[in-house]
């Protein structure tokens, strides 16, 4: 059971509807984040970066990933409307949610704490003059050192959001799933100890 649940997605929109939107936006953020990060990773084959940048890009890179698979699995669950694989998608996006924190975390110290060590930059540069490997080596704010901090909040975010929905639409599901039962048990009574016919109404 959720600790925070709701009754629609924004208000009017049904719950399958909110965890289908909610999955194919995380695909887009995690695709994109995933794409990104796996590029720099190869980067770092000619473009070394000091230890602790190249351990938070690949923590990064692995966390966009996972988010990825997950966001897959969720849009199809969505589209089924299978309680099993809603509720396995909603407690998979709660476990994986400390990965994107932890991942987020690191590639902020990085950023607001970097290594000032210039031979390193020298080393990372290997005598490019590309623009977007400067920014990737050189420390401070730039569009390559910001973009995965906002994906990462992007993505931190709507998992927030995909846990309560889905974990939402699972329950509603049981709640559907309890009431057909119990009308079905109700109608085999009736069948097998059917009311006679000229019995006393009140």
């Amino acid at each position: 059971m959720a600790l925070f649940r709701c009754r629609t997605f924004l208000g009017c929109m049904s719950l399958r509807t909110g965890v289908w939107l909610l999955a194919l936006l995380a695909i887009l953020v995690s695709g994109l984040g995933s794409a990104g990060s796996w590029l720099e990773v190869t980067w770092m084959a000619h473009h070394p970066l000091v230890l602790r940048d190249k351990v938070a890009t690949i923590i990064q890179a692995g966390a966009f990933s996972l988010l990825f698979l997950l966001s897959l699995l969720g849009f199809f669950a969505a589209l089924n409307g299978k309680r099993g694989v809603v509720y396995i998608y909603s407690k998979f996006t709660f476990i994986h949610a400390p990965l994107i924190m932890l991942s987020l975390a690191v590639t902020l110290f990085t950023t607001l704490k970097p290594d000032m060590d210039q031979q390193a930059v020298e080393n990372c540069l290997n005598g490019t003059k590309s623009p977007i490997i400067s920014q990737f080596c050189n420390h401070g704010l730039s569009v390559v050192r910001i973009l995965p901090i906002a994906f990462l909040g992007a993505a931190l975010l709507i998992q927030f959001c995909v846990w309560i929905v889905a974990t939402s639409y699972g329950e509603e599901i049981d709640r559907g799933s309890d009431f057909a039962d119990s009308d079905l048990e109700a109608t085999r009574s009736m069948l097998q100890y059917p009311e006679p016919p000229f019995a006393a109404r009140r």
